[in-house]
């Protein structure tokens, strides 16, 4: 009763139609009160897909409750991206004609398949040039510019052979509103994101794409593969599709965000492109130190925690993962990817 009463403070015209219930007797308050029972589900479908998914109102009010639980299908990665289309595309995407016919398999179809697979007459981006002459007319480049001129962007966009045509869909991503930083970071996001769409599940290949932007500049191209392998977990290795944002709490400092989270298990994921280097023995041990408490799910509402039940490091290949088989004994899972039948399967190390 409490969640719903939240729910309906953010729905003025209902509490206004309630207020109005009091005035009124016999059959009109009783098909009112029938009215509102009736709504109630609606409102608390409305509210999630604002929420989780971010969908504005003018869009929400061509949702039915059906829709909305169809829209509940999605794997998170798929609703993370759905969250950051303007709303333009939103309306597209859900295929909304008033009503919106929310077909899932298209909806999950056109956000994992941001590049363009099979197509011919892409021209092949190879100078920072061509990049800017495949974004969206009239953004503002000026803070791009700079990261697009180090190098491991432009490394990565040839490394993965992308073209003009794997960038249109960009577009959905960015409105007349993004200021230079917005650009930035949209692009640098959408990059992190295509790349995997475009090699599909090749960890090989994928590896192959880090290692060439890390040489490139060390720095810059260890940040873009981060995200980056993130991606392509969370699009390609099962039973990860619903890795989710998560924080363990700092008694007096920021809480320290996870690599991913699963609220269903309660398991911690760390997911660590490296090779050269073991975790730090500190880091693992804090966050093992988390096991049985809890984390946080939203920095806006310390309400929404999940207790956590293990802590799992992933990692791109076996020789990287051998390199902290230490932390075994504590009960840390080590996994590593390998290749499967056209696609890519995990490896839990065991001890000897």
């Amino acid at each position: 009763a409490g969640k719903l009463s939240e729910i309906l403070a953010k729905f003025p015209k209902v509490i206004e139609l309630g207020q109005k219930a009091k005035t009124l007797g016999g059959d009109k308050v009783e098909r009112l009160r029938i009215a509102l029972k009736t709504s109630q589900p609606l409102l608390v479908a409305r509210q999630w897909a604002a929420n989780v998914l971010r969908i504005p109102a003018e869009i929400l009010q061509d949702l039915s409750v059906e829709a909305i639980e169809r829209l509940k299908q999605l794997p998170r990665w798929a609703r993370d991206r759905f969250s950051e289309l303007n709303h333009g595309a939103m309306r597209r995407v859900l295929g909304c004609a008033s009503p919106c016919k929310v077909d899932i398999q298209q909806i999950q179809s056109y956000l994992r398949n941001l590049a363009v697979k099979g197509a011919t007459g892409g021209k092949r981006l190879l100078s920072v040039d061509d990049i800017l002459n495949a974004l969206p007319q009239g953004v503002n480049t000026t803070a791009l510019l700079p990261k697009l001129r180090k190098g491991p962007m432009l490394e990565a966009i040839k490394q993965a052979q992308l073209t003009d045509l794997d960038f249109r869909k960009l577009a959905d991503f960015m409105d007349s509103r993004m200021t230079a930083r917005n650009v930035k970071e949209t692009f640098t996001a959408y990059l992190n994101a295509v790349v995997p769409s475009k090699i599909g599940p090749d960890i090989n290949r994928f590896n192959e794409i880090a290692e060439a932007i890390v040489k490139i500049e060390d720095r810059q191209g260890s940040a873009l593969k981060r995200p980056m392998f993130e991606n392509f977990v969370r699009l390609y290795v099962p039973n990860l599709e619903n890795l989710q944002k998560a924080w363990i709490p700092v008694s007096g400092g920021k809480p320290k965000r996870l690599d991913g989270f699963i609220k269903s298990t309660g398991e911690i994921w760390e997911i660590k492109h490296q090779f050269d280097k073991a975790v730090p023995e500190e880091q693992a041990l804090f966050y093992n130190s988390y096991i049985g408490k809890d984390v946080l799910l939203d920095l806006k509402d310390s309400t929404q925690v999940a207790k956590v039940t293990s802590l799992n490091y992933l990692f791109p290949a076996k020789e990287a993962a051998l390199k902290n088989k230490k932390f075994l004994p504590y009960g840390i899972n080590i996994f590593y990817t390998e290749p499967a039948n056209n696609g890519i399967n995990i490896v839990k190390m065991l001890l000897d």
